[in-house]
Parts: C-alpha cells; sequence; structure tokens
C-alpha cells in the first residue's frame, strides 16, 4: 500500500470483501455510517489489512526504503545498522529477521560499502 489514494482503495476493498461496508465515506447518516460486523469478519479484515501492509514490505518493494530515506539521515541509518549487525538472540527466527531487516539497512545506503564507511566517520 502506498500512501494516499491506493491505501484508500485497498481499505475500502476490504471493508467492502470482509465487512460488506459498501463505502468508508463519512455519509452524515447513522444508518449508513454505523455498522454491525461480526467478529469474524473484523478478524478477516483485520488480517487481509495486516497482509497488504506486509505484502508491500517485502523484499523488493521500495516502501521500506523509502521511508527511511524519508524519516531517518544516512548517518542514523549506518548507525542503527552497525548496532544490529552483530545482534544475536536465542531465537533463530528473530535473528533472521534482524538480520534481514539490517541488510535492508544497508541497502538504502547503497551496499555494506557505504554503511562501513559512514559508520567510519561516525566512530562506530
Amino acid at each position: 500500500m502506498t500512501p494516499g489514494t491506493t491505501t484508500e482503495n485497498t481499505l475500502a476493498r476490504i471493508a467492502k470483501e470482509h465487512m460488506q461496508i459498501e463505502t468508508l465515506e463519512t455519509r452524515k447518516h447513522d444508518a449508513l455510517d454505523f455498522h454491525t460486523v461480526a467478529v469474524w469478519e473484523a478478524k478477516s479484515a483485520l488480517q487481509a489489512a495486516y497482509d497488504a501492509g506486509r505484502a508491500d514490505a517485502t523484499p523488493g518493494s521500495t516502501a521500506l526504503v523509502d521511508a527511511l530515506r524519508e524519516n531517518l539521515s544516512p548517518e542514523a541509518v549506518a548507525a542503527i545498522a552497525s548496532w544490529l549487525q552483530p545482534a544475536r538472540t536465542n531465537d533463530e527466527n528473530v535473528d533472521r529477521e534482524v538480520r534481514w531487516f539490517t541488510e535492508q539497512l544497508a541497502q538504502a545506503l547503497g551496499g555494506w560499502d557505504q554503511q562501513s564507511r559512514l559508520a567510519e566517520e561516525l566512530g562506530l
């Protein structure tokens, strides 16, 4: 999902498909703006929204890298990657996810060489 219209379209589609809500536009009429939704419909809609967001942040998607570049300086990204690189837990799945995220950070900088150069400049 990208900001703006695409996100709104995705949410509207999910509301319609999973909760039978025709529109998410406010219509200023209680009978049109308030809906009774079964818990399984709400759960299904929440799962669909989660899946849509996750799909947008999968490898090959630029959403994560774009968000990093918009919100963090290259130096901050390099520092975070430096701190995460040696991180280990007692859960191999968590370790794999941290390694994946650290790789995304390095790629946002243009690769490990750029990350290393910035980290050295920062004294890390």
